[in-house]
């Protein structure tokens, strides 16, 4: 076996050699640190801006959406007012076409009842003349007779 003696300057020379090397693994891990806490700090910063973003988006999009409900509840009344504007128009065309068929119903009334006042009016003159002229037919009947028994 051998056995190694080292001189105390190789020893020193080692030790300095170690410490050089704690040194550089600590400046290593230090640089490490620095790096993850660089990465989780753009992390961070990442994905708060992702999340700000997606916030605003999801804002814009409840905004757009109130908006186009405000203009579909506006269409919709549009539309209903519309709607109650024609039947009422139709309902007032109605009226207006009930109004002119009863007026004319009544004229037709009046008229049939004038047209029969006149036919009662010329029956009864009709009645009367012919009454007049059978009494002329029967004084000349009876003159006619007795200038017949005069001869």
């Amino acid at each position: 076996m051998v056995t190694l003696t080292a001189s105390p300057e190789s020893r020193f020379s080692e030790e300095i050699e170690r410490e050089h090397e704690i040194r550089n693994l600590k400046e290593t891990v230090a640089a490490l640190r620095d790096a993850l806490e660089q990465q989780k700090a753009g992390t961070a910063t990442e994905v708060a801006q992702a999340v700000a973003g997606a916030h605003n988006e999801i804002r814009d999009l409840q905004a757009g959406i109130g908006e186009m409900r405000i203009e579909l509840e506006r269409r919709k009344a549009e539309g209903e007012e519309a709607v109650q504007k024609i039947l009422a128009q139709a309902a007032e065309e109605g009226r207006q076409l009930q109004s002119s068929v009863q007026a004319l119903r009544d004229q037709l009334e009046r008229e049939k009842a004038r047209h029969q006042e006149e036919e009662q009016v010329m029956r009864r003159t009709h009645r009367d003349e012919c009454a007049e002229l059978e009494k002329t037919i029967q004084r000349i009947r009876g003159e006619l007779e007795a200038c017949r028994g005069q001869k």
